[in-house]
């Protein structure tokens, strides 16, 4: 994994901007991605040669800043071990203009991962990142490109950044587990997300194609199917109520629940509740039967 702090160019500090973290997007050739994202409506705002290759600050027509960088030395960064780049998530209003830029510049398309967030494939259907589309009484007035760190312990790594001056802006969770934006003490804004089973997928799996998604054995699942098939055939009827709400569980700690599709709560709270309801008015049902 490769991380680096680079000082804010001049010009930046004239403008007062802000400290921030930046993601890199590796191309082939950075003069056709300049013309071409010129043509697409984007906006250069720095173009240079250093020690890592050829690079430019590319601003897309909503406003999110990224570098595009023509080397031969770097590869891909991302892991999932504590204090790894994890993701990179571009948060926006508009979908419509992102998809149409980020197609016409790098080919990308992107897959629906719940009602308000897709995943970015490239050219090979590899994964490079994610768009979410948010109000800006959460993600704020700016579109941006975020940076996620992995973490072991989001309530530690919070008072760890509280510690050392910076501060927390938002708590959120979604289908990829329980997430801070956070600020350093220089203003720079960044998501720390909690290692979970699902941390590994998307830091490793999603940058392949579905087929090779993850190889290893889901023990969880396999007693969980093994356990309805003992279910139905031994006529156990109030098991059912169990499962329900080992189900359900999960879904209230982190705010997103599933049926047919994800649900979250803060984006629609009258479905998440209906389906959790649902789950627990059965569960309840069940082994109150069984009881009685």
């Amino acid at each position: 994994m490769l991380l680096g702090v680079y000082p804010i160019p001049a010009f930046f500090r004239k403008i007062k901007m802000p400290s921030f973290w930046m993601s890199y997007i590796r191309v082939a050739d950075i003069d056709q991605t300049v013309e071409r994202a010129q043509a697409l409506g984007g906006k250069i705002e720095l173009q240079e040669d250093n020690a890592l290759g050829r690079i430019a600050l590319i601003r897309d027509p909503l406003g999110s800043g990224f570098t595009c960088i023509q080397t031969k030395t770097l590869g891909p960064t991302r892991g999932s071990k504590h204090g790894q780049c994890c993701w990179n998530e571009l948060v926006i209003s508009d979908l419509a203009k992102a998809q149409a830029f980020y197609s016409g510049l790098f080919g990308w398309t992107f897959e629906p991962d719940s009602d308000d967030r897709h995943i970015i494939r490239n050219a090979e259907s590899r994964a490079v990142g994610s768009i979410q589309v948010a109000p800006n009484a959460i993600k704020g007035e700016k579109e941006y490109w975020a940076v996620s760190f992995a973490v072991k312990d989001l309530s530690a790594a919070k008072r760890a950044v509280e510690q050392a001056g910076g501060a927390v802006v938002y708590e959120y969770a979604n289908a990829l587990g329980s997430h801070l934006i956070v600020h350093d003490d220089q203003g720079a804004a960044f998501t720390l997300t909690a290692l979970t089973d699902d941390t590994s997928y998307y830091a490793a799996s999603h940058t392949t194609t579905h087929q090779h998604l993850n190889n290893s054995i889901k023990w969880r699942a396999i007693v969980g199917l093994i356990g309805v098939y003992l279910i139905v055939l031994l006529e156990q009827d109030w098991a059912w109520g169990l499962l329900f709400l080992y189900w359900v569980v999960p879904d209230l700690k982190t705010g997103v629940t599933y049926f047919i599709q994800a649900v979250d709560r803060r984006h629609s709270p009258a479905t998440y509740w209906a389906i959790v309801g649902t789950w627990l008015a059965m569960s309840a049902y069940l082994l109150i039967e069984a009881i009685l």
